[in-house]
């Protein structure tokens, strides 16, 4: 049984790694952004290179964060306050 698993921040090099590690385990991974094109991007990117079978897509934060069971935050520090009370306000 896999689980949804969104990554919020997963364009970076943290998030990147754990989506593919996770993605060829089995998992479908939800990578978010604050720029949902740079997050397909990305999603499409590590596609290519697990193969097509790989469930991995992208879009913005608040996306991500709305459909997923488990989260995970790869975000610099200094930017972790401001973007969680974003995500917070978010309707779920």
């Amino acid at each position: 049984m896999s689980r949804k698993i969104g990554i919020v921040g997963g364009t970076g090099p943290e998030g990147s790694g754990l989506a593919v590690r996770w993605a060829a385990a089995g998992e479908q991974i939800l990578i978010g952004s604050r720029d949902a094109t740079r997050a397909a991007e990305t999603a499409n990117l590590l596609r290519a290179r697990l193969g097509s079978n790989a469930k991995i897509d992208g879009m913005d934060n608040a996306s991500a964060v709305q459909q997923c069971e488990v989260v995970v935050l790869t975000v610099p520090f200094s930017g972790q306050a401001a973007l969680l009370k974003q995500l917070k306000a978010s309707p779920r």
